[in-house]
């Protein structure tokens, strides 16, 4: 393996760090490094020829039932969770860019391999329309196009940081009628800043709380009556986020 990097280093003349990151790329995507680059070079030679005229890279077609790189990654994530409801979702399982996973998406609908469902849930609040992709089973090439996916190992999401200490000082004006904002405490008082922070006036402030504070205070403060349509939208979307596998 380390003469295989050296191989690579020295044939792209590249530096030490970029080697890493194509040796973390290629462990992300199931592929050898060899493979990795050459499927990256041809991604670039047809990114080249897309803007070259028709006679122009004429041998850097690619079979059309080829998944590029990007897309086999975003068909991996779809098949993997079933909790993606929005190309952000996509790109972060995937771990591409946002414009990458678009184009990938919009690939593999046009080729029935995925597809966007929606459906309703109700809710105390009434019956919400949620839409998720999915994966399009009942396509003819689904199983061909999924074999090339199969090596694909998406890294796990990085674990949410869940505050634990003092009220962050930012937050202690909205504490006014409390006679000292500086002595909450995180978990001990959760349950009374998670419903101030999601149902006060401050934007910043609810956002915070639906990051840094634990699920089991979110999913409380949905149960609350108080709590508004808005703030429901935001703490269901959290959980979706931080515990898909409970959706």
């Amino acid at each position: 393996m380390a003469a295989q990097l050296r191989s690579v280093q020295f044939s792209l003349r590249i530096g030490q760090q970029d080697l890493d990151r194509i040796r973390e790329a290629a462990l992300v995507s199931g592929e050898t490094i060899a493979r990795f680059v050459r499927e990256a070079a041809r991604e670039r030679c047809m990114a080249v020829e897309a803007r070259q005229p028709d006679d122009v890279g004429a041998s850097c077609a690619e079979s059309p039932d080829q998944l590029s790189r990007v897309e086999r990654l975003v068909l991996a994530a779809v098949t993997s969770s079933a909790s993606l409801r929005s190309v952000a979702d996509v790109a972060r399982a995937a771990r591409v860019s946002w414009s990458a996973a678009r184009h990938a998406l919009n690939t593999l609908s046009a080729r029935g391999t995925v597809r966007i469902r929606a459906s309703e849930r109700g809710r105390r609040s009434g019956v919400r329309e949620v839409s998720v992709w999915e994966p399009a089973v009942a396509s003819p090439d689904f199983e061909q196009l999924l074999a090339q996916a199969t090596g694909v190992r998406l890294p796990p999401p990085s674990p949410t940081q869940v505050h634990s200490g003092p009220l962050p000082c930012q937050f202690w004006s909205l504490f006014w009628n409390h006679p000292d904002p500086s002595s909450l405490r995180l978990p001990d008082d959760e349950a009374y800043v998670a419903n101030r922070l999601l149902n006060g006036p401050s934007a910043g402030g609810a956002l915070w709380a639906s990051v840094h504070i634990s699920i089991d205070a979110l999913r409380n403060c949905l149960r609350l009556r108080s709590t508004q349509p808005t703030t429901r939208a935001l703490i269901e979307n959290t959980l979706a986020h931080r515990c898909p596998a409970s959706q």
